[in-house]
């Protein structure tokens, strides 16, 4: 299951996985540690500005050069994404091509996750 962007509220900038293969707390887990906004949205954190210099970068420590280089390349894959007001984030199956899909899948994803991807996944189960 990946998550699809519509306007950015239920959806959680790193802890969800919603740009690419793997959440940005995966894939940036330096920035993840050093940020002050651990459980922030994604529309939050279009609206604070994720460009460069934007309010959404708030760390708490000075960055030191390499992990200015990760902040690079958060920014360069936030470059094309685009906030969809009137439409709502939802979650997608993309079913495995080897094996199908199994109810099972989804029901272990959402239930093994350590910060829930939804605040309803009790009443998805």
């Amino acid at each position: 299951m990946v998550r699809r962007i519509g306007n950015g509220e239920e959806t959680l900038f790193w802890h969800d996985r919603w740009c690419g293969d793997v959440s940005f707390r995966e894939r940036l887990n330096r920035l993840y540690d050093l940020t002050r906004h651990k459980s922030i949205t994604v529309k939050d954190m279009s609206l604070r500005g994720w460009g460069e210099g934007g309010e959404a970068w708030q760390w708490r420590r000075r960055l030191w050069v390499w992990e200015e280089d990760l902040l690079e390349e958060c920014r360069l894959l936030l470059l094309n994404v685009s906030l969809q007001p009137l439409s709502y984030d939802v979650w997608q199956l993309l079913p495995d091509p080897s094996r199908g899909y199994y109810v099972r899948s989804v029901y272990a994803m959402l239930t093994t996750q350590e910060v829930p991807q939804v605040t309803q996944d009790v009443d998805l189960i």
